[in-house]
């Protein structure tokens, strides 16, 4: 009997300006469907600080053109930095060493007051007022550590604690885009009565479970690949951490699942995206709660928008 053939990963890395790391991560993190890690290295003797941003290529995806798409987003980003040499190093990686080849650079992390994201297999001794959410990314993107998401999670804990658990209210949540589910969790925890989190991501969807159960949620969060056009029933609050590209597609719909004085939070774009998305959802009859902007890189936007 033949072995099974072991999969073997690519591993590409690029040393970049700290002003283009972000936006090279979220380009891979888009263009992939898996993680990143970054490592600061010292500054380079003529510039700035340097990033090295690591993604990952499946085996099936090292054989296709997505490698191509690559080199040019780098010639795009050398546009923009001419004095900076964007090059790509590549070399194999056996999958048993992809899946833990990240894991040193997830550690633990708070956001907003009281949530604390860690690994799974991280150990970490909380304080009576923080709340826990045991998060294990496999092939999701959600760790927390990005800004899209700690905004909305920030901006989720405001909420409740100011709108919600004040009034004694246990808010219905749809988490659109759910990822690793780490929304969903997040919700849960704070108070709300019933999530659902969908993602249209079959792989996805099964990390998220994954998630919800290790933090035993199972009996308030359901994890679903249902589309959100099929979605039907109204909701108190509604996050969706995607593109600015979907968001504006889904517009109408969201709107018309929120339920009336119902919480809308949108990330997922850049600043100069912001303007056109409030146009659209305000339009549709929606108001500013609040907007705010990533404090690390000026860049990444959360809009909160209130159904009146």
């Amino acid at each position: 009997m033949n072995a099974k053939k072991e999969r073997i990963w690519l591993e590409i890395s690029v040393l970049v300006p700290y002003e283009a790391a972000d936006a090279l991560s979220t380009f891979l993190v888009e263009t992939t469907g898996h993680g990143v890690k970054l490592e600061d290295v010292e500054p380079h003797p003529e510039g700035g600080p340097l990033v090295k941003v690591t993604g990952y290529l499946a085996p099936e995806q090292a054989e296709t053109g997505l490698i191509k798409k690559i080199y040019a987003y780098l010639d795009s980003l050398a546009e923009i930095f001419p004095g900076h040499d964007f090059k790509l190093e590549h070399k194999p990686l056996p999958e048993e060493e992809w899946e833990t080849a990240w894991q040193a650079y997830f550690k633990p992390i708070k956001v907003g007051k009281r949530l604390v994201i860690k690994p799974s297999w991280e150990v970490y001794v909380p304080r009576p007022e923080e709340i826990v959410i045991e998060i294990d990314p496999g092939r999701a993107f959600g760790t927390g550590h990005h800004p899209s998401t700690a905004l909305i999670l920030e901006t989720l804990e405001e909420i409740f604690e100011n709108e919600f658990t004040p009034k004694g209210i246990a808010p219905s949540v749809l988490d659109v885009g759910t990822g690793t589910g780490i929304l969903a969790i997040a919700a849960a925890k704070l108070g709300a009565k019933e999530i659902i989190a969908i993602d249209i991501d079959p792989e996805a969807a099964e990390v998220a479970r994954e998630n919800v159960l290790r933090n035993h949620l199972h009996d308030k969060v359901f994890v679903s690949t249902t589309p959100l056009w099929e979605i039907m029933s109204g909701f108190d609050v509604i996050c969706a951490n995607i593109s600015a590209y979907e968001l504006g597609l889904m517009a109408k719909k969201l709107a018309e699942l929120l339920n009336k004085e119902g919480f809308l939070l949108l990330s997922g774009f850049l600043k100069e995206q912001a303007p056109e998305l409030k146009e659209k959802y305000q339009a549709l009859g929606l108001e500013i709660y609040t907007e705010k902007i990533d404090r690390e890189f000026e860049e990444w936007t959360m809009l909160a928008l209130r159904k009146a």
